[in-house]
């Protein structure tokens, strides 16, 4: 199972590599839109969790959980459910 961590990891590799910025320097509590992630890049960052995780996830699941956090907690606990079921 996918622990917060792990994932919080992806995403902030994720955004470093879509914005240029170093992994270092993206905050888990600043919101996505303060590293310039647009809406295309929000989409592609659900379908490449999607992948990873074997996740059905809603396109506006990173509108509703903003930042590395609030989405890494979300995901995780969506893989939980999933990997009950």
């Amino acid at each position: 199972m996918s622990t917060e961590h792990d994932i919080a990891d992806f995403i902030t590799t994720f955004i470093a590599d879509r914005t240029g910025q170093p992994a270092h320097d993206i905050e888990p509590d600043e919101n996505f839109g303060s590293y310039g992630l647009g809406s295309m890049q929000a989409v592609d960052l659900v379908g490449s969790l999607e992948d990873r995780y074997r996740l059905v996830l809603p396109q506006a699941l990173v509108f509703q959980y903003p930042t590395v956090r609030e989405l890494s907690v979300a995901v995780a606990q969506r893989a939980a459910v999933t990997a009950g079921a």
